[in-house]
């Protein structure tokens, strides 16, 4: 009898036991902790050719437009972005080109301008003509483009803190209809940028008058210098003719006896080129730049000038672009 007993005792105990351990499976209380899933990657944006720009394509279009409204029409204009990274940094901008017209016809004339794309600034344009019917020889003297260039700037932002720069480069336009003809063609004029009333020697801007009829061909702003980094005083420690001395002994100690050097030019300016001022960090020096040639340089195919800079206040030779193996 007690065996009984205990058997049903020990087969109930079981029995509850399974029962508690089911009922705390399946109730609200013993739920399992719910999986937990990987958050989704963020969805990755769609590929587009469209650059970051606060100038936008059919803006910069308008802009090519009322500047040049014979040329550039908004139905016959290409457009197209432009990104350029160099020693001057990084320059954005929209090239606006119009070839609509035929150039065979009297007076049609193409069109290139480049528009900044942050500012809406024309940095450059090209205007280009037929050649066909050009004289040989210019109608304009050189004193009478200049006159036409130094117009160009009237009224214009940066036209108060330019100076025209003495040298002046004619050159012929080719007339290809023509055989090759060499024809009438333009004046290159350069004007300096200046920072406290000294001249940059890289930024500033150039022209090309037409020699025919005095008209800008084309026009190229450069404007990268940072001012504040130009603080040397701006008076000189040391005078021109003392700089050309010490040039004329760095290119005796460097490069020995140079037959014929002649020394053209020594103009006090900010050493703002980017060859030897691309760190922003540091301080742009003011220098004299002395402009010379030699029976060398005379006697090459393209005759041409080799440069010294003299820091102004040390009297250091910084730089020089002399090469006696240049042929």
């Amino acid at each position: 009898m007690n065996r009984k007993i205990s058997f049903f005792l020990s087969l109930f105990v079981v029995l509850a036991v399974f029962v508690i351990f089911i009922f705390i499976s399946f109730s609200g209380s013993g739920q399992a902790d719910p999986v937990r899933q990987s958050p989704s990657p963020s969805p990755t944006p769609p590929e587009t050719t469209t650059p970051a720009t606060e100038i936008t394509k059919e803006e910069a279009k308008a802009i090519a437009a009322d500047a040049f409204p014979e040329i550039v029409g908004p139905d016959t204009a290409k457009v197209r972005f432009e990104q350029i990274t160099d020693a001057l940094g990084e320059r954005r901008s929209w090239e606006v080109d119009d070839y609509s017209a035929n150039l065979n016809v009297e007076g049609a004339r193409h069109a290139q301008v480049w528009v900044d794309a942050a500012t809406g600034e024309i940095m450059e344009f090209a205007i280009h003509t037929g050649k066909k019917g050009r004289p040989d020889d210019p109608v304009l003297s050189e004193e009478e483009a200049c006159a036409c260039a130094d117009e160009f700037f009237q009224g214009r932002e940066e036209g108060a803190i330019l100076e025209r720069r003495p040298d002046v480069l004619y050159q012929t336009y080719t007339s290809l209809v023509e055989g090759g003809k060499e024809v009438a063609g333009f004046y290159r004029i350069w004007y300096a940028r200046l920072v406290r009333e000294v001249p940059c020697s890289g930024d500033g801007c150039d022209l090309e008058v037409d020699a025919v009829n005095g008209e800008t061909r084309r026009f190229c702003k450069t404007w990268a210098l940072d001012e504040s980094r130009c603080r040397a005083d701006t008076t000189p420690s040391i005078q021109a003719e003392e700089a050309e001395e010490r040039a004329g002994a760095y290119l005796k100690e460097t490069y020995g006896d140079l037959p014929g050097l002649t020394i053209h030019t020594t103009l006090l300016k900010w050493a703002d080129h980017p060859f030897w001022a691309r760190d922003p960090s540091t301080a742009v020096p003011l220098g004299w730049e002395v402009t010379f040639d030699n029976d060398h340089y005379r006697s090459l195919t393209w005759p041409r000038n080799a440069t010294a800079w003299v820091d102004a206040h040390t009297g250091e030779v910084f730089a020089c672009d002399y090469r006696p193996d240049l042929t």
